[in-house]
């Protein structure tokens, strides 16, 4: 569907010091695999009945959509199920990473009970310290306060280029996991390919958010699709971009 993304955004490109924490030299970010553009490799990971109750009919859908795309397309896969905040093992294990389930302004839910576990809160996250380019969140409000991913006592944006969430709430559309991973091998960048996707379902009360370590990770396409910057330096600064459905 061919829609005017100048018509409707407020196109909100941040460069925010947070002032309540410490000063820090920027470093530059790490990575733990340096063959990202011969063999990249994503995760995919859902959940879609939760202990608490307001299940998630579609979110295996939309994983299944996205996982089909990238592994027809010759990605490698690592799907993982919990352990968000393990990054090592799972989620800077890859390159791309796709959560399809419930989350807040601070935080997504892996399950309802225990509440000890059901929380990953993104102030808990390292995300980029190995391999994370980027992330992308189908989940409520995850994009709504670019601080929490420069909050004491960790960095979620500690290395990873983008985070794509939703400012507001987001509806579990079943088409949604491919209609982005499609645009991602159609000389879309990786903003506009989460932007464009979620446009297609969701309506105009729907604002979509895109979370940056700076402004130049906005242009970033995926591996073998176009160019992508070198990781950038690790510092307080921080890039937004807000995007209203049509």
């Amino acid at each position: 569907m061919n829609r005017n993304i100048g018509a409707r955004v407020l196109s909100v490109l941040l460069v925010t010091a947070f002032m309540g924490m410490a000063c820090m030299a920027p470093v530059s970010a790490g990575t733990g695999d340096d063959s990202d553009a011969i063999s990249p490799e994503f995760g995919v990971e859902y959940k879609q009945n939760y202990n608490t109750g307001n299940n998630l009919p579609n979110s295996p859908a939309i994983a299944e959509g996205f996982y089909e795309v990238f592994d027809n397309a010759g990605w490698g896969c690592n799907i993982y199920i919990g352990d968000w905040d393990s990054d090592a093992a799972h989620v800077d294990s890859v390159d791309l990473a796709f959560w399809a389930g419930h989350g807040d302004d601070s935080c997504i839910l892996l399950d309802g009970l225990p509440l000890v576990l059901a929380w990953v809160y993104f102030h808990d996250c390292n995300w980029g310290d190995q391999d994370l380019e980027w992330i992308l969140l189908h989940s409520c409000h995850t994009a709504q306060v670019p601080g929490e991913f420069k909050a004491w006592p960790h960095w979620a944006l500690n290395g990873a280029h983008l985070v794509c969430g939703f400012d507001t709430v987001g509806y579990d559309y079943a088409q949604d996991g491919a209609a982005v991973a499609n645009k991602l091998f159609n000389n879309y960048k990786v903003r506009h390919a989460w932007y464009h996707a979620l446009d297609e379902t969701h309506q105009s009360n729907v604002w979509i958010g895109i979370i940056g370590e700076n402004a130049a990770c906005g242009d970033d396409r995926i591996w073998g699709e176009g160019s992508v910057i070198t990781d950038p330096p690790v510092d307080s600064e921080i890039y937004r971009c807000l995007l209203q459905c049509n």
